[in-house]
């Protein structure tokens, strides 16, 4: 049995409610009045039964209040030990994500480096082709070698971060930030930008970022693409 059924089944409030419940079935088999000697009958019925709403609020009244008060108190104590807990859990993540973001960062330079390496590379070797070819007295075809477009296979460098089961996942959230409203109002007058762009316009209190949700809608569907006046599309980790 839950703890607040045991709270509401006292002796009490079993006897003010079985008598709340008589008195329900006892209205509702009233049959409709016809006579002055039944409307006054039926008006002692009323006041029996105000009579009985006072007891039924006195019985339950200091029952809500203690479990008002319990529920608080649980809210509370959770919060003493889960708000620092959850504190340090975000506290890891933020460390995970800056070196996850980190190893990216140096993924795509040197994949880039490889890139550009290898496409060195085949432009030296198409040079030496077309120099042979220009040599050999085959002038067309070294014309061709030299003006076929440079194709280099993708280079693909292997993510460092570890994969870990159960780990954290890492998401870039798109927001929007508004950098001159009056730029933005401009554009709304002049009927380049939607009016939605100004409405619900909030100033965050943490990040002082200026935007509304049409803004930030727009931002996540667009991301750096995003092309309003006075308005940047942003980005963070999360």
């Amino acid at each position: 049995m839950e703890a607040s059924q045991v709270l509401l089944m006292t002796p009490k409030t079993e006897e003010v409610g079985q008598k709340a419940l008589t008195y329900s079935d006892q209205i509702a088999a009233l049959p409709p009045i016809k006579t002055a000697d039944e409307y006054l009958q039926v008006n002692d019925l009323w006041k029996a039964g105000k009579a009985i709403l006072d007891e039924v609020s006195e019985a339950y009244d200091d029952l809500i209040k203690s479990a008002h008060k319990l529920h608080k108190d649980a809210i509370a104590k959770k919060a003493k030990y889960y708000d620092p807990a959850d504190k340090a859990v975000r506290a890891a993540k933020a460390l995970m994500s800056t070196y996850d973001a980190e190893q990216e960062r140096i993924r795509q330079a040197e994949q880039r480096r490889l890139q550009e390496e290898a496409r060195k590379r085949e432009e030296e070797s198409r040079l030496a082709a077309a120099i042979e070819a220009e040599q050999a007295g085959a002038a067309e075809e070294a014309e061709e070698i030299i003006n076929e477009p440079v194709y280099v296979a993708p280079v693909v460098v292997p993510k460092a971060t570890p994969k870990v089961a159960g780990g954290p996942v890492f998401q870039t959230r798109w927001f929007a930030s508004v950098v001159d409203i009056k730029a933005l109002c401009r554009a709304v007058a002049d009927g380049k930008a939607s009016t939605e762009y100004v409405m619900g316009l909030e100033k965050d209190r943490v990040s002082g970022v200026i935007s509304c949700p049409a803004l930030n809608k727009m931002a996540t569907a667009l991301k750096s693409t995003l092309n309003v006046p006075g308005v940047k599309a942003m980005s963070k980790r999360v």
